[in-house]
């Protein structure tokens, strides 16, 4: 009857109440600031299982957050201002405790925490032995990690002109491998290598730690800078988009990317350069008022068979050492390069999504000479019993294989993964008072295992 139909009005004589009451339901619920402005919340969650293996020792470390895509979660929105013009924010944080695959964790640190009767990495006091964590020697105490921002700007675009974006941003720099294989294999096995167990140190056959990381000897992160700055992103032109970026302390930056399909083959291709003139962090390594002056620039290229699914893909960097503060051969220091491919095949054959399957092989060379190693301050490297001093690197090389799967599952936005990497360093060096070490052959191979998984909402 028309009088049952009573029980869906909202109030009032025929809707006139109508924006009293949706204030009323606002009220019970998550609320913006305005209803001018949309707001989208939207982020992920990627943990993993690490094992390494070297000389020195081997570890399981589980509950890693996996820096190359860290947990993270972001808030964003748009408003349209004419039918070609429109405007938007984005407002990113990302979970940045210490238990990370990057830099968070090495042979001597789980979780953050430093194993007792050693030096701390960073002030170099060495901790009183006691039982620690489930007996394992390690000091006691909260493993709570913390949120760090890694984007906020905002931005306006036109449909014609492109967008011009302004604040906290992803620097459109050198290009990082192009993933075009459908199976997420970026997640388990990236460019930028050192994002999975940077923070290990190198060891001798005999199994002495040295003060030099994998972060230090593999390549800079191409294409994941983030900066204070102008970016301006160009539209689609035919598939090909052009970027560049202005920021804080002269940072320049330029970019073209291109993705493309053709007579049943994708293919995605770019190239990048960037220009940094910056302030020092360390200023035990230089004096505040030094600068260092780098050049970068790599590029990528990728094809895949749609209908076989088979890939490959490519990427090549660059680092130009203009001006180096710090360094031991006074300021003179060689260029670093790296190259890597990764090739496999990726279809859904079993239902729940894509299964990817593929092999990596690659090499870094020239990061680490003319230094005296890195990644401990002098006060715990003199400290620690456990690390010797290479004294000045001379050259530096790492080769690198390895292989791996992903699985998406697509019912739950999320994606499996499991890869193997090994690694052959080459170090040669004056030596060191502690542990001198003299040619190429004294460093021990070094193999890890990730396995995880990162769900997105």
């Amino acid at each position: 009857s028309m009088g049952s139909a009573k029980a869906a009005d909202l109030g009032g004589d025929c809707c006139a109440d109508l924006e009293e009451r949706v204030a009323d339901l606002e009220a019970t619920t998550v609320r913006k600031g305005n209803r001018k402005v949309s707001l989208t919340l939207q982020g992920q969650v990627n943990k993993e299982i690490m094992w390494y293996k070297d000389a020195h020792s081997s570890k399981t470390y589980a509950g890693l957050d996996n820096g190359i895509s860290s947990s993270r979660f972001w808030l964003s929105g748009e408003a349209k201002i004419t039918s070609h013009v429109k405007a938007g924010f984005e407002f990113m944080i990302e979970w940045a405790g210490g238990a990370r695959s990057d830099v968070g964790s090495n042979q001597l640190n789980v979780y953050g925490q430093t194993k007792a009767g050693t030096a701390s990495l960073t002030t170099g006091v060495i901790s009183a032995p006691q039982l620690g964590v489930n007996g394992q020697g390690f000091v006691s105490g909260s493993t709570d990690g913390y949120l760090a921002v890694r984007t906020a700007n905002w931005w306006l675009e036109d449909k014609v002109m492109g967008r011009v974006t302004v604040g906290r941003v992803n620097v459109s720099g050198p290009v990082g491998m192009i993933d075009i294989s459908g199976g997420n294999v970026a997640v388990a096995s990236w460019s930028n290598l050192y994002l999975q167990g940077g923070g290990m140190y190198v060891a001798t056959k005999g199994g002495a730690l040295t003060t030099t990381r994998y972060a230090d000897l593999l390549a800079f992160c191409y294409g994941c800078n983030r900066d204070e700055g102008i970016r301006y992103d160009s539209v689609s032109i035919g598939g090909l988009l052009l970027q560049a970026f202005w920021g804080t302390q002269d940072r320049f930056s330029a970019s073209a990317r291109y993705a493309g399909e053709f007579a049943g083959l994708q293919f995605g291709a770019g190239i990048g350069w960037q220009m940094d003139n910056q302030q020092p962090l360390n200023v035990i390594d230089a004096a505040p008022s030094t600068r260092n002056t780098l050049e970068l620039w790599s590029g990528s290229v990728a094809l895949k068979h749609v209908s076989s699914g088979i890939f490959a893909q490519g990427t090549w960097g660059e680092t130009k050492y203009k001006v180096v503060a710090g360094v031991v051969n006074t300021g003179f220091k060689p260029d670093g390069r790296e190259w890597q491919v990764q090739a496999g095949i990726a279809k859904n054959w079993f239902g729940p999504g894509v299964t990817a399957l593929y092999g990596e092989f690659g090499r870094a060379w020239g990061y680490a000479d003319g230094t005296s190693g890195g990644g401990m301050n002098a006060v715990a490297a003199a400290n620690n019993p456990n690390f010797g001093s290479l004294g000045l690197i001379s050259n530096s090389s790492v080769s690198h294989y390895g292989a791996g799967m992903t699985q998406n599952i697509d019912a739950a936005a999320m994606t499996l993964y499991l890869s193997w990497r090994h690694y052959d360093t080459k170090l040669d060096s004056a030596g060191g008072a502690v542990n001198p070490i003299a040619n190429s052959g004294s460093m021990s191979g070094y193999d890890q295992v990730m396995g995880g998984g990162i769900i997105r909402f």
